[in-house]
């Protein structure tokens, strides 16, 4: 069932159990009060005909004779005097015979009565005559030394009459109430459900691939709450989407690459190595084929050693160790020494003391890669500087820049994709696959650092990252999931 309908019911539900209840409850207390209120007012006038008849019998005195007409006539005239239409009166003797009107026999109330010690009381019940609903009075009089007994008949029809009244009125305010409350709930349930219908059709036109829509929240309820976190969940399901599809677009765009780096090589060697075995070649011929195909096969086992290096960093665990930045950049100079020298390169280290928490060969194999990328950009005499420094807040900062070649601005935000390479030619001349800044972006990420590279053509190019400082009192090592590391923030700027 429908959540509309499910409101529509539940409106409707409370409304037929309360209405008719307080209804009915509210019809039978007023009617209840009417009854009270009648029956007190019969027995006031049943003690005012008492009073009035016993005080009339008493001023006779002596002088008249009180006899059967003289108390009919007596009791006659109070009567008239002190009851209203609506009630008529009965006057016995203390056998139970009527004096007034003449005829009627006291019942069994009577016997009670008689043997009550005081005439302040009396009996009094409800029945019905005729149709009629009546409430009936009975007191005890003494006069001397005679007993009478008094019974007033009140009529109360009137109120019974009122109540089928009300009923009716009241069943006919109730459906019309009904009727009314229906469309109501109707309103209430549409406008409470509409809400949850918009987020209902835009869900369905989200997994139907329509990924920019939204709902607008009405309100700050818990539904505008919900809807809100819908367009959250819709707006990081979009940006999932989004880095999916770049991220597909680059696989494909490195497997063509690596197919293509393949390729070339694979070509040439196989020719070469044809030519060795079908041809009959001079001795500079040979010398010249087994040389390329030698230079060639290196180049493709450092492109795998690049390859394996790169998928390493995202698998496996990585121990977080302290790394002195002295000991780190004196590494460097060993390392790069010689490929500097062939081009007479001139590597410059300053750094302030300091320590990092992470993997030493990682790092090195970051600065080596930043180092190597500033050799490859330079002409022969030129110059690489690696200066370190504290940040404040627990930040130290290492830059590592050139006065190479510089990179076009536009070819900042390519330079970290895998065999991405601005100048091709040059760099297959270096003996570059373009992994070097794939590499060096997975290094930083991994070590939760934030890097910046700003270059301009022909002035040179410059790398800044940023590191979280050791802490002094951390003594122990720490072991990291590399595929659960946290992504890094790159900056490029001209």
């Amino acid at each position: 069932m429908k959540l509309f309908w499910k409101l529509m019911l539940g409106i409707m539900t409370i409304f037929l159990l309360t209405f008719p209840l307080f209804g009915t409850i509210l019809l039978q207390t007023s009617f209840r009060t009417a009854l009270e209120r009648e029956k007190e007012n019969g027995l006031e006038e049943l003690r005012c005909f008492q009073y009035s008849f016993l005080s009339s019998l008493e001023e006779l005195g002596d002088h008249y004779t009180v006899d059967e007409e003289m108390l009919r006539t007596l009791a006659e005239s109070v009567g008239k005097n002190l009851l209203d239409s609506r009630c008529s009166f009965c006057l016995y003797y203390d056998t139970g015979t009527s004096i007034y009107p003449v005829g009627q026999r006291a019942g069994k109330r009577w016997n009670t009565l008689k043997q009550k010690k005081s005439d302040e009381n009396c009996l009094w019940e409800l029945t019905e005559e005729k149709g009629n609903h009546v409430l009936k009075a009975m007191v005890k009089m003494e006069s001397g030394e005679k007993i009478y007994g008094l019974e007033v008949t009140r009529n109360i029809q009137n109120i019974y009459d009122s109540r089928r009244e009300m009923y009716q009125n009241y069943r006919i305010s109730l459906l019309a109430l009904f009727f009314v409350t229906a469309g109501f709930a109707g309103v209430l349930a549409g406008k409470m459900t509409r809400p949850l219908r918009k987020l209902s059709q835009a869900t369905r036109e989200f997994s139907e691939g329509i990924y920019d829509r939204r709902v607008k929240p009405e309100g700050k309820d818990e539904v505008a709450l919900l809807m809100q976190d819908f367009n959250y969940m819709a707006d990081e399901l979009q940006d999932n989407i989004d880095e999916l599809k770049e991220a597909a677009r680059r696989q494909e765009e490195f497997t063509g690459a690596f197919a293509h780096e393949l390729k070339t090589p694979l070509t040439s060697m196989i020719g070469y190595g044809e030519m060795l075995l079908m041809r009959e070649l001079t001795e500079e011929e040979r010398t010249q084929a087994a040389s390329y195909i030698y230079r060639e096969s290196k180049r493709l086992e450092k492109l795998s050693y690049k390859m394996m290096e790169l998928i390493g960093l995202g698998k496996g665990t990585i121990i977080y160790q302290p790394v002195n930045i002295l000991s780190l950049l004196e590494q460097l100079e060993k390392t790069t020494g010689n490929l500097l020298r062939e081009k007479e390169i001139t590597l410059c280290c300053r750094a302030e003391k300091g320590s990092l928490e992470g993997d030493f060969d990682l790092l090195l194999s970051l600065l080596v890669n930043l180092v190597d990328n500033g050799r490859k950009a330079c002409r022969e005499g030129g110059h690489i500087l690696v200066c370190g420094g504290h940040e404040g807040e627990g930040q130290y900062r290492i830059t590592v820049a050139d006065d190479g070649c510089g990179i076009p601005k536009e070819e900042l935000g390519k330079i970290t994709e895998a065999f991405y390479m601005v100048d091709k030619s040059r760099a297959r001349r270096e003996g570059s696959a373009g992994l070097g800044m794939a590499i060096c972006e997975r290094i930083v990420r991994l070590h939760h650092a934030q890097w910046k590279i700003e270059s301009t053509v022909g002035e040179g190019t410059t790398v800044s990252i940023l590191f979280q400082e050791m802490n002094s009192g951390k003594s122990k090592d720490r072991v990291e999931d590399a595929s659960a590391s946290r992504s890094g923030e790159v900056q490029h700027e001209k």
